[in-house]
């Protein structure tokens, strides 16, 4: 299947290129401390903005899928979505396999190892004009706005999603990673954009290369089951 990865604008990191990771580079992420620092400036602001009642955002639970800019009785643009990796878990056709699963909006795969694939496919009536994009964690995806993403002043990776002509094979609509010379282990964002808008994100916790490949399925969902619980619970 074609891969299509591009390498737009956007922010939260102080950065170098990204490099192959054993298919071709064609991904990167290049960022200045000044522009970094701008960006927090104006994620803080945005966050301050959407809790002006006073109220916290609620934790966000990794693994859930978060509608965006939702209009009062709109439906969804993604109803749902189905992470894979290449590198951590089988594709046994299983229940306990951590990948291979139908797109959901609260059962998705959200442990990913720096260096690893992560390959995308929505539950959603659009067949292209899609965007997926790996942002650093916030914790009100409120600040998800047209503004924040015309605000953007680095490069992050990005992935155009269209469907896929060929109803073989895995039905992938497009595939990202990040690297550990640009990115560190911690708490991501993946965020989608319809056109410039962005419609719908959901929380991933991302590993030192490597951390997750000898761990079984039964492990990786432990592990997600244990951080789910955590975060409900904060």
């Amino acid at each position: 299947m074609k891969k299509q990865l591009l390498c737009l604008s956007a922010a939260l990191a102080m950065l170098t290129a990204l490099p192959s990771c054993g298919k071709k580079n064609d991904a990167s992420s290049v960022a200045s401390s000044d522009a970094a620092s701008s960006q927090a400036q104006q994620v803080s602001d945005s966050s301050s903005d959407a809790q002006q009642n006073g109220q916290q955002a609620a934790p966000v639970i990794p693994g859930k899928l978060y509608a965006l800019n939702l209009a009062a009785d709109a439906q969804p643009v993604i109803r749902g979505i189905s992470l894979d990796g290449n590198q951590a878990g089988t594709y046994k056709a299983t229940a306990e396999s951590v990948n291979g699963k139908a797109p959901s909006d609260s059962d998705i795969r959200f442990v990913f190892m720096m260096n690893e694939w992560i390959s995308i496919i929505p539950d959603t009536d659009k067949t292209d004009g899609l965007t997926a994009y790996i942002l650093e964690h916030q914790t009100d995806p409120a600040v998800y706005t047209d503004s924040f993403f015309a605000s953007l002043t680095g490069d992050v990776p990005v992935a155009s999603l269209t469907k896929p002509e060929d109803e073989g094979g895995y039905g992938y609509w497009g595939e990202l990673y990040l690297a550990p010379d640009s990115w560190q282990a911690g708490a991501y964002d993946l965020v989608i954009t319809d056109g410039a808008k962005p419609v719908a994100c959901v929380m991933l916790n991302m590993y030192d290369e490597g951390a997750l490949a000898e761990k079984s399925d039964a492990e990786l969902n432990q592990m997600m089951a244990d951080a789910r619980a955590a975060a409900e619970n904060k």
